[in-house]
């Protein structure tokens, strides 16, 4: 009898520690260990990259996960994916990073869905080996998502990605026994720069319960949606034209705008082209050599001309409401760009970072750092280096 007892008590304390652990997951839906890292091997590989990273830093091994959770979609629940890279340690409580990858069109570009001897991967797994819980998430439209239009910049749903992705990850860490001290920091570049802002803005009014934002570190993003919008028009030759497709597609498919006001945005035979292109194959490359980069043959004349009138209204209205400029960061932000950057304009950075100051910004908590020379692929290497050391100097200052 005794022992049956014992074995109806194990059995209800394993129960319950089976319910506790489920009531524990809200946003996780499913992890997947890829790889471990050693320390040293990164180190190595980061060292003849010719990255300046602080190598004394970078001590702990580093497990590499896939993740899946939910998150929301135009008032949906859908299925979403990341990479995470957790690094091993002993009683250590470990603070999150999130690093919001540029511009992408193809589905093979995700994060989940590069190689895992990519040189993104294993620069995402060095931040990791400082002791950092690094988070890339693939974004809504990639991945395990990958049947949805991704909603490019489009405030909300790509807030609420990253969101939704630390959630899970706070519940994985939970799972695996690893400590968090909940200290979050976000990072991005191009896209990823107006998603780390747009991360840090969604936190500051909406708040996120078990998380502590410590700073972000927004780097050549296009904050002033308007404000690209006129540089675009502004050019006589723009050698990304994409850019402009991927907006108005994005917008078109988000908002459910008519397929006609495609067709007054841009000129045949580009405006039938748009409604197809972007289907997660093509490239941006690809998707470059299908349009024209004179201005004025790919947009439509009245467009050009009355951006914000009759049939523009609506989409002038959205691209107000995506702008990043009504609100007044209190957290610190690091704000990059490089002044020789003619595909996502400079000035959009630093009227964001004055527009900050002017409305009152403490200039103690954001800052702009211009890199001398640097164009939006050259700018890349000083961005990574430059918040990296600032941030291991916040996290762990010696």
């Amino acid at each position: 009898m005794s022992v049956l007892m014992l074995a109806s008590c194990a059995d209800d304390e394993s129960m319950q520690e089976v319910l506790e652990e489920e009531a524990l997951v809200e946003q996780l839906i499913s992890a997947e260990l890829i790889s471990t890292r050693n320390a040293v091997d990164i180190k190595l590989f980061l060292s003849l990259s010719g990255l300046d990273f602080p190598l004394d830093r970078l001590v702990y091994n580093v497990q590499v996960w896939k993740v899946e959770y939910k998150t929301m979609y135009k008032g949906a629940s859908i299925i979403a994916s990341g990479m995470v890279y957790i690094p091993e340690g002993v009683d250590e409580k470990f603070s999150y990073l999130v690093f919001a990858h540029g511009t992408i069109a193809s589905n093979s570009q995700a994060p989940t869905q590069i190689p895992s001897n990519d040189i993104q991967e294993l620069v995402f797994a060095g931040m990791a080996t400082a002791g950092l819980v690094t988070l890339v998430p693939d974004f809504i439209g990639f991945g395990s998502s990958a049947e949805l239009m991704h909603p490019y910049y489009i405030e909300e749903p790509i807030a609420l990605a990253v969101i939704d992705q630390l959630k899970a990850v706070k519940e994985l860490l939970e799972q695996e026994k690893v400590g968090s001290d909940g200290e979050v920091y976000l990072s991005g570049y191009s896209q990823g720069g107006y998603v780390a802002m747009a991360t840090h803005k969604y936190i500051e009014e909406k708040g996120l319960e078990s998380f502590e934002l410590k700073a972000s570190f927004p780097a050549a993003g296009g904050y002033d949606m308007k404000g690209v919008r006129a540089y675009f028009f502004d050019q006589e030759i723009y050698q990304q034209p994409y850019y402009m497709a991927y907006i108005a597609e994005a917008y078109r498919a988000y908002y459910g705008y008519d397929n006609e006001l495609i067709s007054k945005i841009f000129n045949p035979p580009y405006d039938e082209k748009v409604l197809g292109i972007f289907d997660g194959i093509n490239t941006d490359s690809e998707i470059n050599d299908l349009l024209n980069d004179t201005v004025k043959v790919l947009i439509n004349e009245a467009y050009l001309t009355n951006p914000d009138m009759g049939v523009y209204a609506e989409i002038s209205k959205h691209f107000e409401e995506n702008s990043l400029l009504d609100w007044i960061p209190n957290t610190k932000m690091y704000l990059y760009h490089g002044d020789a950057d003619i595909t996502v304009p400079y000035l959009n950075s630093l009227n964001t970072y004055n527009h900050f100051i002017a409305s009152g910004a403490a200039p103690d908590l954001v800052s702009f750092t211009t890199f001398k020379g640097a164009n939006h692929g050259s700018g890349v290497v000083p961005y990574l280096e430059e918040f990296f050391k600032v941030l291991i100097e916040m996290e762990a200052p010696l």
